[in-house]
């Protein structure tokens, strides 16, 4: 499960904070593209530890994703033919936005009447 409702404007990046690149050798290698690496691995070592799992034996991978952040992961993963996933795989998952905090600068946002976040 990967938690990416998140946008990357306080790093001050203009684009979802998946997208953001690692820092490796190889151009373009995005936290999503690490994670769905991750799963992979541990497909293809599962697959060595039990000769009776097959091809069709994936690690379900879900991804927690606001409105904000929609469209652009599901984006990122067709342009990069979900780096190696199959589609049926992937499970995107949309969090309702829960306004903690009301600026960049970290303020947090308090309701009147109680006086919580």
């Amino acid at each position: 499960m990967l938690i990416a409702g998140g946008l990357g404007e306080r790093l001050g990046f203009s684009g979802i904070k998946i997208s953001l690149p690692v820092c490796t050798i190889s151009p373009n290698y995005s936290y999503l593209k690490f994670y769905a690496s991750y799963a992979l691995a541990c497909e293809e070592r599962a697959r060595k530890l039990d000769s009776s799992l097959d091809e069709n034996f994936v690690v379900p991978f879900g991804i927690m994703v606001s409105d904000d952040t929609h469209d652009r992961t599901l984006a990122l993963l067709e342009a990069n033919n979900f780096f190696g996933m199959k589609r049926s795989q992937v499970e995107i998952m949309k969090q309702e936005n829960v306004p903690a905090l009301i600026d960049n600068s970290a303020k947090l946002a308090v309701s009147e009447s109680t006086g919580l976040v």
